[in-house]
């Protein structure tokens, strides 16, 4: 029913080709909140009491001083006064770089 691949190499290239969309091929970047920060992107919040909060879904908004996103219990409501800090995930090379370096000395 399923097929396999032919050989060993054509196991080692389809990963080699899937290794940038592994997780470990970004990295979360920190960023002071404030009112120029775009939304749209944000994958997590750092609060005042040092709590971290990692939304489900990218995205979160503002209305009424309240941040709005989607955490994995539903919707998350938090106090925009509150919030210090907010999570950008960004691709990082260097990570990407050494994945694929130690994918290929596995293989």
């Amino acid at each position: 029913m399923f097929r396999t691949a032919r050989s060993p190499l054509g196991a080692l290239a389809l990963l080699l080709l899937l290794a940038p969309s592994i997780a470990g091929c970004s990295s979360i970047q920190r960023t002071p909140f404030d009112n120029g920060v775009a939304l749209d992107r944000v994958t997590g919040v750092t609060m005042r009491s040092g709590s971290n909060t990692p939304f489900a879904a990218r995205g979160a908004s503002i209305s009424n001083d309240t941040l709005y996103a989607l955490g994995s219990q539903g919707q998350l409501k938090l106090p925009a006064d509150s919030v210090t800090q907010v999570w950008h995930r960004r691709f990082s090379p260097g990570r990407t770089v050494g994945l694929v370096a130690g994918l290929s000395l596995v293989a």
